[in-house]
């Protein structure tokens, strides 16, 4: 979640890397560019910083509102369908020995036990990529075994029962993998300009040092 005091904080440190980054770099500069290398430099450092900052601070601030999000859809649904054999008791996956057809049968009873997007006031396109791509991935895993045949499944418990609260917890992790890799991509997509910026200030000290030396 956004914070001033940690804003001011990454502020701050961008100011004080770019004025260590001009005393081992840009004073190295040719005379003419010096001054403005100085400026530029520290301004560079202080928008990666706070872009950094502001990615870190939208990561935590959704991943926040997902797990929200995710408890109150387990609450709706076990204050709707409190008879619901995923509400009381889970379904035992053992007892289904990887019949897909059961597998998928859980899993289209389950779809119409959710929460719409609307009655969770959330985005729709938000709904659909957290909700409709993990009951995807939750029916791929519930198929997937390892060599001694156990369940390898973040939608169940540790007993291997498929409940509305594990499936929840599953879905969230799987939402929540979705904004990290996002924020990742973005802060990557950030991160060309500065390295760019880095690699032509040291191109212009080298090619200044070798003028100075001839």
């Amino acid at each position: 979640m956004f914070s001033v005091i940690w804003a001011v904080i990454f502020a701050i440190l961008g100011i004080g890397l770019g004025l260590i980054y001009n005393i081992l770099v840009i004073k190295h500069y040719p005379d003419n560019k010096r001054k403005p290398g100085y400026v530029i430099t520290v301004i560079i450092f202080l928008l990666f910083t706070l872009i950094f900052f502001g990615i870190a601070s939208a990561n935590s601030g959704v991943k926040l509102i997902v797990k929200e999000k995710f408890s109150e859809l387990e609450q709706s649904v076990k204050d709707k369908y409190p008879n619901n054999a995923l509400v009381k008791s889970g379904i035992d996956l053992k007892g289904m020995n990887n019949d897909i057809s059961k597998i998928n049968d859980a899993i289209s009873s389950l779809k119409s036990l959710l929460p719409t997007h609307k009655e969770l006031g959330i985005n729709k396109m938000i709904y659909d990529l957290a909700v409709d791509s993990g009951m995807k991935n939750l029916g791929k895993k519930l198929t997937v075994t390892d060599s001694s045949a156990k369940k390898i499944n973040q939608f169940t418990d540790e007993n291997d029962i498929l409940t509305i609260s594990s499936i929840t917890n599953g879905l969230q992790t799987s939402a929540i993998k979705v904004v990290n890799t996002t924020s990742l991509i973005i802060a990557l997509l950030f991160m060309i300009p500065f390295v760019i910026y880095i690699v032509r200030t040291l191109a212009t000290v080298k090619k200044e040092k070798k003028a100075k030396e001839t």
